[in-house]
């Protein structure tokens, strides 16, 4: 395996101009004027880059999210703003949507258990656990589904762990699932990467974990379907039990 391949070393130089616009841009999130927006700037950042790149061959990525990304060619009308031709996109995307989300509620069911034993080990909270939920519960869950994981998950694991993947031949089989371990390994470590030079502490390194597990759900599924739910699911309950514990 070469160490400087044509594909690695390409894919790499994409993650460095991605992380040096995402690092410029959240230089600016103390400004009181353009602070509320810099999330939204990095989100795009992540989700147009992911789908520039991937624009030949979308499936091949992960990126279809049920056909919800994908023309409809049966010449039927888009209707006003293209309005007709979302909703029937939307319609399409309803049942591998809810396989996906399934999917990903039975990984958080065997995870989640876990995560809060190691919260309550790693915090050593000073009061015994009062479940509290933020206070505008809806649109902090759709925060986290459409701004932050979505474009997350379609930039690591769908064009990232995709391209490192062609990168790395090696094969293993990990709880059943075959991955390429050079990319599995390295996209995680992007990911936490990117999160510590956004915020330079040690703690950000520790996504490096959940970007394994990201990973592991998105070479499964074969989609970035389950993974971006469980980002989302994960994100959420992350907050729920700070809220409630600490």
């Amino acid at each position: 395996m070469a160490a400087l391949s044509p594909t690695l070393r390409r894919t790499l130089g994409v993650y460095a101009m991605v992380s040096a616009s995402i690092f410029g841009v959240t230089r600016f999130e103390a400004m009181p004027t353009i602070g509320p927006y810099v999330h939204l700037v990095v989100a795009a950042i992540f989700l147009l880059s992911a789908i520039a790149l991937t624009r030949d061959d979308p499936a091949h990525y992960g990126l279809v999210l049920g056909g919800l990304l994908e023309p409809d060619h049966d010449g039927r009308p888009m209707g006003p703003l293209g309005l007709l031709d979302l909703g029937r996109a939307l319609c399409r995307a309803m049942p591998p949507a809810l396989v996906e989300l399934a999917a990903a509620v039975g990984v958080a069911a065997v995870v989640f258990p876990l995560y809060a034993v190691g919260f309550w080990w790693w915090h050593g909270p000073s009061h015994d656990f009062s479940l509290r939920f933020p206070p505008d519960l809806v649109s902090v869950a759709m925060a986290q589904l459409v701004v932050v994981a979505l474009p997350e998950e379609a930039f690591f694991r769908g064009y990232l762990q995709t391209a490192l993947r062609h990168w790395d031949p090696r094969r293993w089989r990990v709880l059943g699932v075959e991955l390429a371990p050079g990319a599995w390994v390295l996209q995680a470590a992007m990911f936490a990467l990117i999160h510590f030079l956004v915020e330079a502490h040690p703690a950000r390194l520790a996504v490096f974990f959940p970007g394994l597990l990201f990973g592991w759900a998105r070479a499964w599924r074969g989609g970035i379907g389950a993974p971006l739910a469980l980002h989302a699911m994960s994100n959420l309950y992350s907050e729920i039990l700070r809220r409630s514990w600490l």
